[in-house]
């Protein structure tokens, strides 16, 4: 009992026993700043993956966007010159009715006879 006694007593003062302060060396020091630089370096490297997402996207974007363009600038080419090619026939079939109109005019009153004109 009494060795129990003892033991229980040297494990109860090594428990009491505070622990020495931590020392602070030069290689702990060292290795803290280590540990910030590879803090620093994962957060610039998550920036940049960041970054090139965000620079992927737009391109993607654009490229959407520019194709788009093209197709509504190609339809809206065709109209103008579906439009363009409307109106000329337009005008050729006023040209036509416009000929034949003034030959249907000028052919359809009798010409006026200078010998009548003058003996009345």
């Amino acid at each position: 009992m009494r060795r129990t006694g003892l033991v229980l007593l040297m494990a109860l003062a090594a428990c009491v026993r505070t622990a020495p302060a931590p020392r602070e060396s030069e290689a702990m020091e060292r290795s803290a700043r280590i540990l910030r630089q590879l803090d620093r370096l994962e957060a610039d490297l998550h920036n940049g993956e960041t970054e090139s997402f965000t620079y992927a996207e737009l391109v993607r974007r654009h490229s959407a966007t520019e194709q788009i363009s093209c197709k509504i600038t190609d339809e809206h080419l065709a109209e103008i010159h579906r439009l363009a090619m409307a109106q000329e026939a337009k005008m050729a079939r006023k040209r036509g009715e416009h000929v034949r109109k003034h030959k249907t005019v000028a052919m359809a009153r009798p010409r006026p006879s200078r010998h009548a004109t003058a003996s009345n």
